[in-house]
């Protein structure tokens, strides 16, 4: 059943849309166009109405769940071939963007456990046991679950394509202009002959109830760049998604340079991982 958003965002494409075959006449959406189109469908529909004080989360929160975000993209705008992908930053919130070939859902499932990922169970005795008491199914708790059972660590030392010789936890929840990491590390790789060089790794953590976003992500990797003091010249993106009771889901993306990283559009996964752990924590994959 279409929400009130559905109607908003139907509204916006409807005024950019020209006819089959031809560009639409602006494809990038503002938060003042998403405010603009809200206050016009609250005039127009008085017993349907939506509040235009927080546009700049219009879109995310949309987004946030993909099997709700398909179920509530306008039809009309599915039908003509277009669907979105969330640009953050110099007060932009989306853009909409043609179907790929053979793209039948808006939001298609990307990244998921298959029949060929590794499980590997990890070991939580180690956790302390007034920590557990404190279990939650939020996003905080989840990272704090990876940082003290290191594994991210054991996922770079065991899964990882590079060669990862020592990681780093920096901090938890850096919070940038238009996005924010959830857990910072730095990794030292042995490169060729006995040499290192360090990358910075953005962590992205997810609970049960959203999905792993790939413009997200994106975001993250090209803003990290721009943090005072951050001199390293590549990133690494990996997230973490809780998957069930105490299953956590991990997906290594390629490594990105300084100089790509502003024209990047997509990621690539170089290795997955579904961390089983044992005995199982409160709070994870609730």
């Amino acid at each position: 059943m279409a929400t009130t958003k559905t109607h908003v965002i139907e509204r916006i494409f409807l005024g950019r849309w020209q006819a089959e075959a031809q560009p639409l006449s602006q494809s990038l959406v503002t938060i003042e166009d998403i405010a603009a189109a809200i206050r016009t469908h609250n005039e127009q529909h008085p017993n349907d109405t939506l509040s235009d004080r927080n546009p700049a989360n219009f879109f995310k929160d949309f987004i946030r769940n993909r099997k709700s975000a398909n179920a509530n993209w306008p039809e009309r705008v599915l039908a003509a071939g277009f669907t979105a992908r969330q640009i953050t930053g110099n007060n932009r919130a989306f853009e909409f963007v043609p179907l790929l070939g053979g793209q039948v859902e808006p939001f298609p499932e990307t990244f998921v456990p298959t029949a060929d990922t590794p499980r590997r169970e990890i070991e939580t005795v180690s956790l302390p046991v007034a920590s557990r008491r404190l279990g939650r199914s939020d996003e905080s708790w989840l990272v704090q679950v990876l940082v003290r059972l290191r594994i991210i660590e054991t996922h770079f030392s065991l899964y990882s394509p590079r060669r990862i010789v020592q990681l780093d936890h920096l901090q938890m929840s850096v919070k940038l202009r238009g996005s924010e990491i959830d857990a910072l590390f730095l990794a030292t790789e042995e490169v060729d002959g006995p040499r290192y060089d360090e990358i910075i790794v953005c962590c992205e953590a997810k609970g049960r109830r959203d999905d792993i976003l790939e413009d997200q992500i994106l975001r993250q990797v090209q803003a990290v760049f721009g943090i005072p003091g951050v001199t390293q010249d590549r990133a690494i993106a990996i997230a973490v998604k809780a998957i069930g009771p105490s299953e956590v889901f991990c997906v290594e993306f390629d490594v990105i340079s300084r100089a790509e990283a502003p024209e990047i559009v997509s990621l690539t996964p170089v290795s997955q991982t579904l961390y089983v752990l044992r005995p199982p924590i409160p709070g994870i994959g609730a």
